[in-house]
């Protein structure tokens, strides 16, 4: 009798344990270079962010993000490093951002900056699920 009580309670606490890896959600880059960074959300709850650097932009090169997202809203900032700024050291992000946009299922932003270090700071506006994708590339 008490190795069937047994039997009854582990299933159902594996059952749950189940359920909850099934729910588990996750905010965060999959692929980080130089020039391209890649945001994937998969059911990630509203107010998940990071902060993460580095975008490196050379002359005549525009930043790109575009947006793949079945679900949900990712706002996506970009900040120019501070002459000091180091991969060490966390970036400054208390002045204004070089480059934002709002994103939702296809939508995209560009813009031209000036040559330098870049960090991204990426924030969840609603719960999303799919990828945003931020390149660096020939300003064309």
């Amino acid at each position: 009798m008490h190795r069937k009580i047994f039997a009854v309670i582990l299933a159902g606490v594996l059952s749950l344990l189940t359920l909850t890896a099934c729910g588990k959600s996750q905010f965060g880059l999959t692929e980080n270079t130089e020039k391209r960074m890649v945001i994937t959300a998969e059911r990630a709850a509203k107010d998940d962010f990071f902060l993460v650097g580095s975008l490196k932009v050379d002359e005549g090169e525009q930043i790109t993000i575009s947006s793949d997202l079945e679900k949900g809203s990712v706002r996506v900032e970009i900040f120019r490093w501070g002459e000091e700024q180091d991969a060490d050291t966390l970036p400054e992000t208390g002045g204004e951002a070089t480059l934002t946009a709002n994103l939702h299922a296809a939508d995209g932003a560009s813009g031209t900056v000036e040559p330098g270090n870049y960090s991204l700071k990426a924030v969840c506006l609603e719960k999303a699920t799919g990828t945003v994708t931020i390149e660096v590339g020939d300003a064309s």
